[in-house]
């Protein structure tokens, strides 16, 4: 592990003072990260980035009716 942690700190050695606060950065927030949270924080933000507006309130729950022509399902 401490190899690979060298190589990595020498690959950062030699890039601009910016680039490695950009690193240094991404690495705190990672560390800083639950990692129990993370992988849903990065699906909501995907989800959200996929958004369309259609103005159909119902879609999700007659995505059936809207995509294959059924009946509307009666909401319980």
């Amino acid at each position: 592990m401490i190899q690979l942690l060298e190589k990595a700190i020498n690959q950062v050695k030699v890039l601009s003072d910016s680039e490695q606060e950009r690193i240094a950065l991404l690495i705190i927030k990672e560390l800083s990260n639950d990692p129990n949270n993370y992988e849903f924080d990065e699906f909501d933000a995907i989800i959200e980035q996929c958004q369309i507006k259609t103005g159909i309130k119902d879609l999700s729950y007659q995505h059936d009716h809207y995509l294959y022509g059924k009946p509307k399902q009666e909401l319980e």
